[in-house]
């Protein structure tokens, strides 16, 4: 099945580390006060192989019209229904039976608030098939003073085991969220009402929340969650670029409120914006472009100089070069080309904008431009714009991103945002300087999915090229006395 190649093999009666792989699952569950994070694993116990896994909020909450499907068991049940190809009432006839194995994080739920079908009911549904539980913790009284799912389980003839050792862990991560209401960055005396998985990002979880204020009107924000020390540099390095769009363009970026770390759990890190409902389409080229263009001329570098005061992040790495290499090792063409590349290709195409009395003025770049972090406000129709990665740059670094052929950002972009801010001169090196940003881009996006090589040949291909139009042009490469570098 699709779910057990994800995961490392598991010894045949290790209930600790499926045990585990379903405490995994439940730190991808969006933290909320509405609900607990729990993880599931379904195991075929005579193959020792994971049909599925799921948690709290994985699926849309009215799957197959079936409300209610948000439950990390559910979640499980209809993963498992669709690699069988039957519905989920089908799935006690080609289950494993008496030989499929439940694990989770959590009891099994033995009553909904919301009325939807419990997890318990669905276990007993699928008759034989599931004989045995093994659960983490028992459903604290939150929400429900006496669950008693364990209860009606065992009464049915099926054995719930509860593993020992791993109950304070497991309790941290399914309790994420229920200091919420308490958050200094949300309005005092707000009541959160509910949260929901919304958007989506390779690299966390995000969702909406929606809270009632003092007044009694409503309010949403927009989270994105993401763990370890790299989650916590990732929210902070997304903080202060939007901070620093906001100041600028208050309508052009949802406004940030905060970042920081879950008191429940010290390991989940947290950023926190203003909700903005928005569009699937692609913005009008010269309204976008006019955002785009105030974006860059109004911005002004507090030192004069390119950088920024703090590490951003494109995807879950900082923004440096080497990390490719890292990632993915070396590669003899690799190592070949890069002295030309940096040597004459970089100079040739970058040092012409500060020479001949010239001058490049550091702008705020948004940084990761494409077009799925760009939206349309439903309420304003005002451009939007998230995600940011800024730092200081020349204005033209952002088209880059654009270059790339699944980008959506095409030439009438370009135009468009020409009609506002002319070519940087000399203008006959502007698409190999755009060809260069655009290496930028791909280098980094290589790093990213290191398990891709398509994306290094993608990379090497840019790199061959600019080798071969600019690498014999040393002689092209003016001699200035200083350069205006930053950090």
């Amino acid at each position: 099945m699709s779910d057990n190649a994800a995961h490392p093999p598991i010894a045949l009666g290790d209930h600790e580390a499926y045990m585990e792989n379903a405490q995994s699952r439940a730190r991808l569950s969006p933290p909320a006060a509405t609900k607990f994070c729990v993880g599931a694993v379904l195991v075929d116990a005579e193959k020792n192989k994971v049909l599925s896994t799921g948690y709290s909020l994985e699926l849309p909450g009215d799957r197959h019209g079936d409300p209610g499907t948000t439950h990390a068991e559910h979640c499980c049940f209809i993963k498992a229904a669709e690699d069988y190809g039957v519905a989920e009432a089908g799935l006690c006839e080609v289950l494993p039976k008496k030989n499929t194995v439940l694990y989770t994080t959590m009891e099994p739920c033995n009553g909904r608030l919301s009325g939807n079908r419990t997890c318990v009911d669905r276990i007993l549904a699928l008759q034989d098939a599931i004989k045995t539980v093994y659960v983490g913790i028992k459903e604290p009284g939150t929400f429900l003073e006496d669950n008693q799912g364990q209860e009606r389980l065992e009464a049915a003839g099926v054995t719930v085991i509860q593993l020992t050792g791993m109950e304070d862990r497991i309790r941290e991560v399914s309790l994420a969220g229920h200091h919420l209401s308490q958050l200094d960055a949300l309005p005092k005396h707000c009541r959160v009402v509910s949260t929901q998985a919304h958007g989506a990002s390779f690299f966390a979880n995000t969702g909406r929340i929606k809270a009632e204020l003092q007044d009694g009107t409503s309010q949403s924000f927009f989270i994105k969650v993401v763990s370890g020390e790299v989650g916590k540099n990732m929210v902070a390095g997304e903080f202060e670029p939007m901070k620093a769009i906001r100041a600028l363009l208050p309508e052009f970026v949802p406004a940030p409120i905060a970042h920081g770390t879950y008191e429940s759990c010290p390991d989940t890190h947290f950023f926190l914006c203003e909700f903005r409902n928005m569009v699937e389409e692609m913005p009008d080229p010269y309204k976008f472009a006019a955002q785009l263009a105030a974006l860059h001329q109004s911005s002004k570098s507090p030192t004069g100089k390119f950088g920024f005061h703090a590490t951003t992040y494109s995807g879950n790495l900082p923004q440096a070069l080497d990390f490719e290499r890292e990632a993915k090792g070396p590669d003899p063409d690799f190592d070949s080309l890069l002295p030309v590349l940096f040597d004459v290709v970089v100079p040739r195409l970058l040092r012409p904008l500060e020479s001949e009395g010239r001058s490049l003025k550091p702008c705020l770049v948004h940084g990761d431009l494409w077009y799925a972090n760009s939206g349309i406000d439903v309420e304003t129709g005002r451009c939007l714009v998230f995600d940011a990665c800024c730092f200081y740059a020349h204005n033209e670094y952002e088209f880059g991103q654009w270059m790339p052929v699944c980008n959506k950002f095409g030439a009438d972009y370009l135009a468009a945002y020409n009609s506002y801010v002319q070519i940087s001169d000399p203008a006959e090196d502007y698409e190999g300087r755009l060809d260069l940003y655009k290496l930028r881009f791909n280098t980094h996006v290589s790093a990213l999915f290191k398990d891709n090589p398509n994306l290094r040949d993608q990379m090497l291909g840019d790199i061959r090229d600019l080798v071969a139009r600019y690498g014999s042009q040393a002689d092209k490469i003016p001699t200035i006395a200083s350069h205006n570098l930053g950090r």
